[in-house]
């Protein structure tokens, strides 16, 4: 079988890599060099405690709520954009309890297998930077922390040696002293990992050529329907045939769909973050932020901090008020944060977003042989591994067991 995949970040080339394992011949298309849009710009987790969607019971009231401040970590840029109009009507739609847990077990369920997954890649020379400390929820609010300690109690029902306890405010103040007064307390995850994100990509790249997957960079790859009805990849002047296309290209998915007048519905999620040298007395675990939504990675030659989302459409410009947004949140939950020689400079990313959080991740029902993998959301990292399963498998015809209708590219 020959297979091309368009796209070449966490997802595509972990498509490229399982379906290489499953004896395919496999090329990796991309415009830019492997990694380089929000499969680099990310906080970097593995994380099967944050196996929650995006839409939630009371998401869109906070977001309206926080309409007004520059600064705040989720937002919405209004747009009559007929697209748009639907997308949040959908998401609107799924912030009920019952469409949330029903999206949580989805997500566990495709997380179950990430970290066995993660240990496989090692184990076969995959090389990137991890690590294993325990990740920490700050909370400001008491009935945000018990709401979140419901949902891991979910996630370790459906997840093998993850687990979780409760840290009281004098916990926090024992632990770690730099930590704010009047804290409601937190949570402590067992299982949850991080990872420097652009070296796990780097090492799926590596072993991707290793084992013989051919690159074509630096050329934008489209879809176009030949008058046999099938699916051919244009690339430049070229013209590629394969028995299957996976088209696992982020917020642009649906600019290479076009080609063959199909579409998903994905917007982007614009999320900030900066990268601050290491201090002595600066954080050595991963942090979350609950209220403020920002995520603290400490990585070997780096601390990054990353956070926000935003709905506004594929634009990578840098609001340098919003992404500053992250480095004021900070005081509510430190009593001194390491001081910094000069300003740092923000980045950003574009998130893959569906309107009922969950991936899209399956066959074109009129394309037969066009894959999607796209839509993970803040995810991308932590489900990059069981997704490119997935998709080989999919791709051979074993449809498993656990493949749910959920993740269908037509649920909408």
């Amino acid at each position: 079988m020959r297979a091309i995949v368009i796209g070449a970040g966490a997802i595509g080339l972990s498509s490229a890599y399982y379906l290489r394992r499953s004896g395919a011949e496999v090329t990796v298309v991309d415009p830019a060099p492997p990694g380089s849009k929000a499969s680099h710009h990310n906080a970097g987790w593995i994380v099967p405690s944050m196996s929650a969607p995006v839409p939630a019971p009371g998401m869109m009231l906070q977001a309206a709520r926080w309409m007004l401040r520059r600064d705040s970590p989720l937002y919405v840029t209004p747009s009559l954009s007929p697209q748009f109009l639907r997308f949040m009507a959908i998401m609107l739609r799924n912030c009920t309890t019952a469409r949330f847990e029903a999206g949580l077990e989805v997500l566990s369920d495709l997380s179950a297998e990430t970290l066995e997954l993660f240990d496989a890649l090692s184990a076969d020379g995959v090389q990137f930077e991890a690590h294993a400390d325990p990740l920490t929820m700050l909370f400001r609010d008491r009935r945000k922390l018990e709401a979140h300690a419901v949902e891991l109690e979910t996630v370790a029902e459906r997840i093998p040696g993850f687990s979780w306890r409760a840290l009281t405010p004098q916990d926090l103040a024992r632990e770690t002293p730099s930590f704010a007064p009047g804290l409601a307390g937190g949570l402590e995850s067992v299982g949850d990992r991080s990872v420097d994100p652009a070296s796990f990509t780097d090492g799926l790249a590596a072993a991707c050529r290793r084992d013989g997957v051919e690159f074509r960079l630096g050329r934008q790859a489209s879809l176009r329907q030949e008058p046999d009805s099938s699916v051919s990849v244009v690339v430049g002047e070229e013209v590629l045939r394969a028995d299957r296309i996976v088209v696992a290209a982020g917020v642009w998915s649906n600019q290479v769909l076009a080609g063959i007048h199909e579409e998903v519905t994905v917007q982007a999620g614009k999320g900030y973050g900066y990268d601050l040298p290491l201090q002595p007395d600066g954080p050595t675990r991963p942090l979350y932020l609950a209220e403020a939504k920002v995520a603290i990675t400490p990585l070997d030659t780096k601390v990054r901090v990353a956070g926000t989302m935003g709905f506004g459409g594929i634009d990578e410009r840098i609001d340098s008020v919003r992404a500053g947004g992250i480095l004021s949140s900070l005081p509510s939950y430190f009593t001194r944060w390491p001081e910094l020689d000069e300003k740092p400079r923000p980045w950003t990313g574009l998130r893959p977003m569906t309107p009922d959080g969950l991936p899209i991740i399956g066959l074109l029902p009129r394309q037969p042989r066009v894959l999607v993998a796209t839509g993970h959301a803040m995810l991308g990292i932590s489900l990059a591994p069981p997704t490119g399963r997935l998709i080989a498998e999919l791709a051979t015809g074993q449809v498993p067991a656990r493949h749910r209708v959920g993740l269908a590219a037509d649920r909408f």
